[in-house]
């Protein structure tokens, strides 16, 4: 019984030898895995950093670009304002020195010179001045009417007066007024 006894805690020590030679191969097994998976996973977050560097310059170069086509679409609408402006002005200058003939010229006719009717010409479109004034905007209109303004009112200089160079001054401005007013009213 006892080379028996001897013989059964033989092989369970065998059957122990092997499950811990089993079990050390799982072990090496699974960390031989686990170092692959850590590798891997070492490997894609190194290719993530790299995507998000690429992916920071793209959008950081896209911005630029976005950037640099919105100032070049806004200098070419301020270039655009800017020429239109400066053609309205244009314009108006043409249209006051015309008003400034026609007021000398009236001024002419009240001592008997000449007819007392001006025709109007037809514009391009076969369009009277009237009609093409109507067909603008309430923003033309008052450009133009800010525009016509700073052409007919020079700026005072007024800054380094005295007191009673300051009145003369308004004596002077009101003295034009009263001359402006009494034109008008002779034209009604």
């Amino acid at each position: 019984v006892e080379g028996g006894g001897l013989g059964f805690l033989a092989l369970y020590k065998l059957w122990i030898a092997s499950l811990d030679e089993q079990l050390k191969e799982y072990i090496a097994e699974w960390r031989k895995q686990r170092a692959k998976e850590e590798d891997e996973l070492k490997k894609l977050k190194e290719k993530q950093a790299k995507r998000k560097v690429m992916r920071a310059d793209e959008e950081k170069r896209m911005a630029e670009r976005k950037k640099q086509e919105e100032e070049r679409r806004q200098r070419e609408v301020e270039e655009k304002k800017q020429r239109d402006i400066e053609e309205k002005r244009r314009r108006l200058e043409e249209a006051e020195k015309k008003r400034q003939a026609m007021m000398s010229a009236l001024k002419d006719q009240g001592k008997g010179k000449g007819p007392n009717f001006i025709v109007s010409k037809k514009t391009d479109m076969n369009l009277s001045s009237a009609q093409i004034e109507r067909n603008k905007t309430k923003e033309q209109l008052e450009e133009e009417k800010k525009i016509s303004l700073s052409i007919r009112i020079k700026p005072l200089a007024i800054d380094n007066l005295s007191i009673d160079k300051l009145r003369a001054k308004a004596q002077e401005l009101w003295d034009q007024i009263v001359k402006l007013e009494t034109e008008k009213y002779d034209l009604e």
